[in-house]
This record gives C-alpha cells, sequence and structure tokens, in this order.
C-alpha cells in the first residue's frame, strides 16, 4: 500500500518529507502543477505502482479526471487566504487574484475586500497556459497589481516578468489531515481492488462470454472468452460506450438493450446463446456462449453421468481389522498403491479381494479415473469377450447398432479389476496377454487400433500355478499378472478381527445394543469360517433376524455342516484333559497355554492350529507369560 503526493512547490515538498518522517509512514514525492504534475503522477502508478495520490488544487482536479485511481485532493483553506491577501495588502490595495474555474464558490471575495479594505480583481484559468496569458497581458497593459494566486507556476512566471506574486501555500495541519484520509482510502481501495480481481478471475475463466457496463453504458468487463469469440482485444474496448461501438457482433449483442434469456443469435456461421440483463442506469450485461459448446458440455455432462457406475467406493479405512497379518497386507497394498504395475490378489472366497482392488485404486494417481470391474466367471466366452474389447457395427448377430466399447476403452486411464481370473477361457487368455504387452486393443469386427492406458488388477481364489500345470492358465499370463502380489490371509488366522466384524455387522442390521455372553464369543472362536468374512456377515444377518437364540440354533445358521466346527475330542499330543485351578478367565487360559508350550515342546505353529489362535496371537500370549 504505497501513497504518493505531486507537491506543488520545494517548501511544500520538504514539508512532506518532515511530516513522513515524523509520522513514520512512507511517501513517495515527486513535484509538478497541472499536466508537469499529470506526467509526474503517472510515473508514480506505473513504476512505484502508488495506491492513492495526494495533490493540491487545480492539480488534483485535474490527475481526478485523467487518472483511475483515488485522489485526495487538499483545498485551500480560509485561514490561508487571508493570511496570503494580508500579505498583498502591504504591497498594494489593487490585487488581482488568479484561481481555477471550479474554486469560483469557495471563497467570498466580497467580505475579503471589506476585512482588508482592498480591490480584488477575479481572474479564473482552466490551464498553466491560461495562467501565463493573464500574466503577459498584465505586464503588457502595464498593469503594476500585486498579484494572489493558487498555483505554484504563478511564481515562477511572475518573476520573469517582474511581477509581484503571492502563492497561497498549505499549513502543515492540512497536509496531515489529508495523509491520514489518503491511508484510508488506500486501505479500502487495495480491497476494493482485491475483490475486483477476485471477480475478474472468476470472470475470465468463465465458460460464456461475458460484457458488462458501468452505469454509464461504458465497458467495464470484457472477459477473455469474449475477446476470442468475437476476435477483439479487450484493453481496446474498457471504457468506451458499447451502444456506440460499430462492431457488427457487439452490436447485434447489445440489440435495442432490453432483457433477453437464452435467445439464439446467428452471426453468419456462428450461432450464440445470449442473455442480456439491463441493470441501473445504462449499466447491462452480457452473456454469451457458442451453440456447439453448449451441445458438447451437455454430451459431455451425459457421459459422465453414464460413467458413474465405473468408481470404486471403498478405501483402506473402510477395511476393519485388528490382526497384524491383517495390518501388514494393508501397508503392503499402500506401497502398491504408488506404482502402475500389475498386482494380483489372491485369498479365499469371502475375504474382500474387491475391496482391496478398489482401495489401491482410490488411494493411486489414477484415482480421478474410472475404476471397472468384471467377473470372468459371470459371462459366457463370447459375451465375456465382447464385454472387455468391445465390438463393431454388424460384428455378430444381435450386435448393437453403431458397436460398443469395451471395459478396456471405458477404464482408460484408470483401473480394470479382472475378477476371478482364473476362470477366464484359455484362448481369451492369449488374446488378453496381446493388450497387456501392446497397451492397444481392436474391438471384435474392426480394424482399427486403439491405444489404452489401463492399470490391471487381478483377483482369483484358485491356485494359478496349480492351474498352469494343468495347462488350465497360460504361465506367461500369469507373470504378466503377478509383478505385484497381495495375499489375504482367511479369516480362521485372523480371529483377532472377528469381533471388530461383528461388531460391525451388528450395528449394520440396527443391533446397537446387542449384548453377546461367553457363549456367544466361544461360539465366534471355535468356528473355522470357510466363507470368511462374507460367511461370517450372512450368520450375523441370520442371528439379528431370528434373535436370541441357543448355541445349537446358532450352528443351525452356518453355512457349512457342523462337523467343520473345532471339536474339543480332537487328538492332539500330549495328555487327552487337563486339570485347571479355578480363577479368572485370563489366569485359566495362562494355564492351558503353559500346557500346551510344554505338551507341543514349542512348535507354535501346531499349536496355535489346535487352539485356534493366529501365530502373532499366539506368540503376544506366550511372551506376556514369560515363558519362551
Amino acid at each position: 500500500m504505497k501513497v504518493g503526493v505531486i507537491s506543488p512547490y520545494p517548501e511544500f515538498t520538504n514539508l512532506v518529507k518532515d511530516i513522513s518522517v515524523d509520522m513514520d509512514v512512507p511517501l513517495i514525492v515527486k513535484e509538478g502543477a497541472l499536466q508537469r504534475g499529470l506526467a509526474a503522477a503517472n510515473l508514480m502508478i506505473e513504476k512505484e505502482n502508488v495506491s492513492v495520490i495526494i495533490a493540491r488544487g487545480a492539480t488534483a482536479d485535474l490527475l481526478e479526471s485523467k487518472l483511475r485511481i483515488p485522489i485526495i485532493k487538499i483545498t485551500v483553506n480560509n485561514f490561508d487566504l487571508l493570511k496570503t491577501f494580508q500579505a498583498a495588502k502591504q504591497i498594494s490595495s489593487q490585487i488581482v487574484f488568479i484561481d481555477h474555474y471550479e474554486n469560483y464558490s469557495l471563497y467570498d471575495i466580497s467580505f475579503i475586500e471589506k476585512l482588508y479594505s482592498v480591490k480584488i480583481v477575479l481572474k479564473q484559468y482552466q490551464d498553466e497556459q491560461e495562467i501565463s496569458d493573464i500574466m503577459h497581458q498584465m505586464k503588457h497593459q502595464g498593469q503594476h497589481k500585486v498579484i494572489v494566486g493558487t498555483a505554484h507556476c504563478m511564481e515562477r512566471t511572475a518573476k520573469k516578468l517582474e511581477l509581484s506574486c503571492f502563492v497561497i501555500k498549505s499549513t502543515k495541519e492540512v497536509m496531515i489531515d489529508a495523509l491520514h484520509r489518503a491511508f484510508e482510502t488506500a486501505r479500502l481501495y487495495e480491497r476494493e481492488k482485491l475483490r475486483q480481481n477476485h471477480l475478474q478471475t472468476i470472470i475470465s475463466h468463465a465458460f460464456d462470454g461475458v460484457i458488462a457496463t458501468d452505469v454509464q453504458g461504458n465497458i467495464s468487463v470484457f472477459n477473455n472468452v469474449a475477446s476470442e469469440l468475437l476476435d477483439v482485444k479487450a484493453n481496446e474496448l474498457i471504457g468506451r460506450e458499447l451502444r456506440k461501438l460499430h462492431h457488427p457482433k457487439l452490436k447485434k449483442l447489445y440489440g435495442d438493450g432490453s432483457e433477453v434469456r437464452k435467445k439464439i443469435s446467428s452471426f453468419g456461421n456462428q450461432r450464440y446463446v445470449v442473455n442480456r440483463i439491463p441493470l441501473e442506469g445504462e449499466s447491462i450485461v452480457i452473456t454469451f456462449q457458442e451453440t456447439n459448446k453448449v451441445i458438447e458440455q451437455d454430451s459431455q455432462l451425459r457421459r459422465n453421468l453414464h460413467n458413474r457406475r465405473f468408481y470404486a467406493k471403498y478405501t483402506f479405512s473402510d477395511i476393519l481389522y485388528q490382526s497384524a497379518e491383517m495390518e501388514q497386507v494393508i501397508e503392503i497394498a499402500r506401497f502398491y498403491s504408488k506404482t502402475d504395475k500389475s498386482v494380483l490378489i489372491t485369498g479365499e472366497s469371502g475375504t474382500g479381494k474387491e475391496l482391496f482392488a478398489q482401495s489401491i485404486h482410490n488411494e493411486s494417481k489414477r484415482n480421478n479415473g474410472p475404476f471397472v470391474a468384471i467377473n470372468c466367471a459371470a459371462l459366457p466366452k463370447d459375451l465375456l469377450e465382447s464385454e472387455l474389447f468391445g465390438y463393431e457395427d454388424g460384428a455378430f448377430t444381435g450386435a448393437k447398432k453403431g458397436g460398443k466399447p469395451g471395459l478396456f476403452e471405458m477404464a482408460h486411464e484408470g483401473t480394470l479389476f479382472l475378477d476371478e481370473i482364473g476362470e477366464l477361457p484359455i484362448d481369451l487368455q492369449a488374446r488378453l496377454l496381446r493388450v497387456l504387452q501392446e497397451r492397444e486393443v481392436m474391438r471384435i469386427g474392426g480394424e482399427k487400433i486403439i491405444p489404452i492406458n489401463v492399470r490391471i488388477i487381478s483377483a482369483t481364489n484358485k491356485d494359478l500355478k496349480s492351474s498352469i500345470k494343468e495347462n488350465a492358465f497360460r504361465e506367461d499370463l500369469y507373470f504378466r499378472l503377478n509383478i505385484l502380489r497381495v495375499i489375504i490371509p482367511p479369516l480362521r488366522d485372523r480371529k483377532e478381527d472377528l469381533f471388530v466384524l461383528v461388531n460391525h455387522f451388528l450395528h449394520k442390521n440396527g443391533e446397537v445394543d446387542y449384548i453377546y455372553d461367553d457363549d456367544f464369543l466361544d461360539f465366534i472362536k471355535s468356528y473355522d469360517w470357510p466363507g470368511n468374512v462374507r460367511e461370517l456377515e450372512n450368520v450375523i444377518e441370520r442371528i439379528t433376524t431370528v434373535g436370541k437364540v441357543s448355541n445349537d440354533m446358532k450352528k443351525i445358521l452356518l453355512d457349512h455342516p457342523i462337523g467343520t466346527l473345532k471339536q474339543t475330542e480332537k487328538k492332539y499330543h500330549g495328555n487327552e484333559s487337563i486339570e485347571l485351578t479355578l480363577g479368572t478367565l485370563e489366569e485359566m487360559e495362562n494355564q492351558i497355554i503353559y500346557h500346551f508350550q510344554k505338551s507341543y515342546q514349542g512348535n507354535k505353529q501346531e499349536m496355535a492350529e489346535k487352539l485356534g489362535l493366529s501365530r502373532t496371537t499366539l506368540w503376544k500370549k506366550i511372551k506376556k507369560l514369560d515363558i519362551l
């Protein structure tokens, strides 16, 4: 925020500089009056970027008419005027008062004449040339009257012509008052300029051409889009009266100035959608856009709406777990998200493979692109091929008119998730391999090569190495897909996650206050959950539907025969029975683990299997007992 001062004379300059030091405020000071003052002010704006300029009298009036920044005018007060006339009276009672024509009504000359018993002749000027003409005329006529004036240039001319001249000076108090007004105005001006720049940026980046005028009808806004559409530079039009311009397109846009909305106007081969809104006075706002752009945006919007189903809604934060095993898997998957390499997710049915695939996509740099998923086991071979690669018009009987893009094309710049990849027919595997290698696809019945940029995430619950040995899966495709590997452990190997998931499913089914007892906990822990998280969710839904039931009833609600439950009568190394001393549940659990530690001679894998715990959980319990 910078303030400039146009000083009319050296004494004024020194006064301003002293005030600047006393008030500890930076000021940029240049000397000059009228035209020379205007030139100095333009330099200040261009070189120093001043926000406000302080000037005196007629010079301030000139700057206000020529410049677009605020001007603080220092007016001659009555005290300064009377003091100057008193000094002039000492030389002559005949005084010529030379003042700017705009100040005519500011002074009571007849009162001054009576006060000082003098005769005052008023001469008015518009510019410096008129001042010079008046003074040269006085010299030519031999008039030796004393001169009183408001412009400092009079002093210099009077000295050349040997005329007596008194220029009205400004006091320190007047200048301090002007400075306070200037800094307050500068603050308001900078705030308004910031708001205007913000508004101008918004307007400049609008999709429509925007033209606006002020209350006088002069163009105040002409954005970049308007410049491009009309092929005219904005700086050539800003400040000019819109309705008087002869540009044919501008004349048509302005029309008769009345309000129109969504009107179609034609300019030769071009057609525009025009809105014209009259405001206060001669102010008007016109927005317009090429009709083909409107149609294109509508088509893009329709495409976006159509493709909205191709998005991934899950992230890593949606994966519920408590076990160290899952924490490690998620950490690895997060690392894989940062790359563009293919990922193979393996795990039993119901472990959440697609949940991981969506999470990897959403944490990747492709997260703004589509996420397209297809189950390779859900479609017959011919339909699967057309879905993956697309087809051209007339490619086969029943083909959609105009053809159809395949999922590879739809997943461009995004991710294609191939679920149950192990079920992909062997002949389609060869075509898939080629697409992955060449990064291009050809539709069924087509001749055009379509380049694609797609990341592949695939998933399977099959042992692909066994499939390779049985010639049911191509080894080269396996290595192309298996660059990065995510192995999701089954629920039976991470039973610490059971209760997090149970609570989630209970809440999901509206059972916020469901209270489960020790029998319920034992039931949950004793089962292997061969259907994993999906089976657990189904069972919880059944239980909440039926209500409080016995353990036997709960077993009936399972997806698998009761025989899959862990039975206490299963044989293990060591004694058939364990004698326990009654105590807290934790104390008795410690006795069991201590007994198993001795019976299995530290074989944690077998211990974990028999106890239905993960190795990590067992390790923590053993470490806690300090029986390593």
